[in-house]
């Protein structure tokens, strides 16, 4: 895959803005999902995202992290329409309703089974711990060990701190040590994050 040069795309160079969209689409679009859960609103947010950095391209300045950077729009403009739909009253996306923003993080039970030979029930006890996590640790579990973002990426995308993001992440693997073997859960992240 080549090197995407945001200098390209603020050019108008054709080429470089389809490799952002291939290279980046699929990730917006799964992050997207989690918060809002809704295919339509997120693919509309997506594609107006894209519109509108190739109409504003010339004046959007290279972002240090260009994943960061697009999950963080995007997570605003799932915000600003979920306010619309909630009548202007939503600040956050704490406020969201539940079913509005779940943001679900669920394993691929059968892929896990084939990779990692564990049994089914054991990834459904992790799938019950998982969702015992709030909002935030899941989203911070999401966005490390998933999409691979670093703490400082993930701070971006959250509108948190590093410190926060570390302190998150500690305390959701943390309650999920508390949950489960300490065994199980090295093996678990030994086969499906670490070598995902």
């Amino acid at each position: 895959m080549k090197t995407l040069s945001w200098d390209k795309i603020q050019q108008g160079d054709e080429e470089a803005f389809r490799q952002l969209y291939e290279q980046y689409a699929d990730l917006l679009y799964g992050y997207g999902m989690k918060i809002a859960g809704d295919e339509t609103l997120v693919t509309e947010a997506i594609q107006s995202w894209f519109v509108y950095i190739f109409e504003k391209r010339e004046t959007c300045t290279a972002p240090q992290s260009i994943p960061a950077y697009l999950c963080v729009s995007l997570r605003h403009m799932i915000v600003n329409e979920l306010k619309k739909e909630n009548s202007g009253s939503l600040k956050s996306l704490d406020e969201v309703g539940t079913n509005e923003y779940q943001f679900d993080l669920e394993i691929d039970i059968e892929t896990a089974i084939i990779r990692s030979e564990l049994e089914k029930e054991q990834l459904e006890v992790l799938q019950k711990e998982l969702n015992n996590l709030t909002k935030q640790q899941r989203e911070v579990l999401y966005l490390k060990y998933y999409k691979k973002m670093s703490p400082e990426e993930i701070a971006q995308v959250m509108g948190l701190t590093s410190r926060t993001v570390y302190n998150t992440t500690h305390m959701a693997i943390s309650s999920l040590r508390e949950r489960m073997s300490k065994s199980f859960l090295l093996l678990v992240a030994a086969n499906l994050w670490i070598f995902n």
